[in-house]
């Protein structure tokens, strides 16, 4: 009976300390979406705006945030987090002891063997480790996924404010060209200009009312395609864009945005869990063939009553060692350093191209507003000297109008094109904080 004591006491205590085992916890979808807020430096540095939020009036910082808790393609995306935590949970679980029983015989009452596997003691802990780097794998990709979505909804956001500030002015630039064309015809008339001239001045025109109806349904698109990223369909809050919205084409060192980058982005950090998860599937498929089990055995022996006798059960590894297995996990493993490299030079690209891209709209951006704008201004303010003074005729300050128009156009479509490039530089380069797995 001491043996049979003690079997029962090991077999409790194991099971119990087992069983107090907590499963490690993923990070929740809150969390993470706190950790790309906490990460971006526009959306951490107005986070006090929220309140100031009016019924009538979006701005750019609350449409990034609901698109971060309310878009639905992110939202499906961030049940991966739970799926993560379930297979947490699972590669935590403890495989139940397994009891067989038989009836009873006149020299023989009880018959009966507890079997418990002995993998959940040596094989658990090579799981949680597998299933915690496929976690932070996941994490990792959703915190990229969610930067790529912050960069699409501020580029959204922009091209919405956009499109209405073009439709303001074509508008302008609808009423210089139709004062043009009006003269024109009457200088035709009068005999001071040719017919070529006035429908130059008409076909200007008609381009100008082409544009203008254009830009009127690419304003209604954008809008549209703004509000279903946030799924708000039916918002008709007004949109601005405010001065400080605007990159202030900051000169940004490559070298260093490129060795921060790859070494802490999101999806390169991800590719690196993905080795270390296959890493851990390797480990794990070495021994999970082996599949040993302790047995309290009663179901022999001459003595009546309950008669407990130590056994051990495993696979014998005479025809394989699990290598099929063993062989697949070096192939993906092989696959997943190939991937790994791959993200990081796609990363090296990432960072390259959109500075590249950064730095041209910064070069336009200045040369507009440093000197084609104020030369511009300064032809016009000619032209109305001139035309004071009889020397030139008022199509002549017309023309120089409209040609300002045009710049101010290139202006208006300038600041969503930048938007665009520094919004992508920060997805770029961005490096997730606080990103961890729980233990207990």
């Amino acid at each position: 009976m001491n043996r049979i004591s003690f079997l029962k006491r090991a077999l409790l205590l194991m099971l119990t300390g087992l069983a107090a085992c907590q499963s490690p916890q993923s990070i929740k979808p809150q969390a993470l979406v706190a950790n790309i807020v906490e990460q971006d430096q526009s959306l951490r540095g107005r986070q006090t705006q929220q309140g100031n939020e009016t019924d009538d009036f979006l701005s750019e910082y609350a449409a990034v945030m609901l698109a971060l808790h309310q878009n639905p393609a992110f939202q499906a995306q961030l049940t991966e987090l739970d799926i993560a935590q379930a297979d947490l949970q699972l590669a935590n679980q403890i495989s139940n002891p397994s009891v067989f029983y038989a009836f009873g015989i006149a020299n023989k009452p009880y018959r009966y063997a507890i079997e418990f596997p002995l993998e959940a003691l040596f094989l658990r802990p090579l799981r949680l480790k597998q299933m915690q780097s496929q976690s932070t794998q996941t994490q990792l990709q959703l915190m990229q996924t969610g930067f790529s979505l912050v960069r699409d909804t501020r580029a959204a956001y922009a091209q919405a404010v956009v499109s209405q500030e073009k439709v303001i002015r074509l508008d302008e630039a609808l009423r210089v060209n139709n004062t043009i064309a009006r003269l024109a015809k009457t200088r035709e008339q009068l005999g001071d200009s040719s017919a070529q001239d006035s429908l130059i001045a008409e076909n200007e025109l008609l381009l100008i009312e082409r544009d203008l109806q254009s830009a009127k349904i690419e304003a209604g698109i954008a809008h549209t395609q703004l509000m279903h990223m946030l799924n708000h369909v039916d918002d008709k809050r007004k949109l601005s864009l405010s001065d400080a919205l605007l990159p202030s084409c900051s000169a940004e060192d490559i070298s260093q945005l490129k060795s921060a980058a790859i070494a802490s982005r999101a999806d390169v950090l991800a590719a690196d869990a993905a080795i270390e998860a296959v890493k851990e599937k390797r480990r794990l498929n070495e021994l999970n063939w082996l599949a040993p089990a302790a047995i309290a055995d009663a179901t022999s022996g001459q003595t009546n009553g309950h008669v407990l006798a130590p056994a051990i059960r495993f696979y014998l590894p005479i025809f394989n060692q699990n290598q099929g297995q063993v062989e697949r996990v070096d192939v993906e493993l092989v696959k997943a350093l190939h991937e790994a490299e791959a993200t990081k030079l796609k990363a090296s690209m990432d960072i390259q191209v959109s500075h590249l891209k950064y730095q041209r709209d910064c070069q336009e951006w200045q040369q507009l507003q440093t000197a084609l704008l104020p030369n511009s201004l300064k032809v016009i303010h000619d032209a109305e000297t001139a035309y004071q003074h009889g020397e030139i005729a008022y199509l002549g300050v017309l023309e120089s109008s409209r040609k300002y128009l045009n710049l101010r156009l290139r202006e208006t479509q300038l600041k969503a094109d930048m938007i665009l490039s520094w919004s992508d530089l920060m997805r770029s380069t961005s490096i997730p904080q606080n990103l961890t797995i729980n233990h207990h």
